[in-house]
């Protein structure tokens, strides 16, 4: 008995697919073939940075509640308190917070004030959404920008943390790379709201679905 002729993976088939609207329709669906093939891509890109990021988070806040626990029990239990828990937590918290600005933004879960916008039509609100995404874009790059500079000196001086001896300029590196990561998720929203229909607050969520449940990876 012949088994059926063998079919050869299409190129839909073989590369990733972009992001979907809740209505299951590609916002890219009106592209070139090869601009949806890299915008495929370049969201498996984010994709792979999303979870290294929800890693990172998930450790530093498991670390400042092991730090916490750890101090408390040995204070009131052994009545001798960590030196370094209060330093470790500061630590933590830095890298959380700049962690988080790059998490939030692809989530499209940083706070706005949407007061005006609900009043305009939807094309208006689009340009003043994008409007908003270029400031914040040009604002956390030049912040980024900043950042690298007061590292620079910082690693010339050569300063350390006082109790575990960790050099702060290793530390503090997470400011400009939060910042810089920022500012990419408000370019990569700024892209996907000039080449798909309808609005978005970043590369994967929709202005529609802000309210909306998302995954770890910040998709919908």
């Amino acid at each position: 008995m012949n088994s059926p002729p063998s079919k050869s993976p299409s190129a839909d088939e073989t590369h990733p697919a972009p992001a979907e609207t809740k209505g299951g329709q590609d916002p890219l669906a009106h592209l070139p073939a090869p601009l949806r093939r890299l915008a495929a891509w370049f969201e498996r890109g984010d994709q792979g940075l999303a979870h290294v990021e929800r890693w990172l988070i998930a450790l530093c806040v498991l670390g400042m509640a092991t730090a916490s626990i750890a101090n408390v029990i040995g204070r009131n239990v052994f009545n001798y308190s960590l030196p370094f828990t209060e330093e470790l937590m500061q630590i933590l918290q830095l890298w959380l917070t700049f962690l988080g600005i790059s998490y939030g933004a692809r989530a499209g879960r940083h706070i706005r004030v949407t007061a005006l916008l609900d009043f305009m039509p939807p094309w208006l609100r689009k340009v003043l959404l994008i409007a908003g995404q270029v400031i914040t874009c040009a604002l956390l790059a030049y912040l980024a920008w900043l950042a690298v500079d007061y590292l620079q000196s910082l690693a010339k001086s050569g300063r350390v943390t006082p109790s575990l001896r960790w050099s702060l300029a290793a530390l503090y590196a997470v400011v400009p790379l939060g910042l810089a990561l920022g500012a990419l998720q408000y370019l990569m929203a700024i892209l996907r709201n000039l080449l798909a229909q309808g609005a978005w607050l970043s590369w994967r969520t929709a202005e529609m679905d802000e309210n909306e449940e998302v995954d770890g990876s910040g998709a919908l």
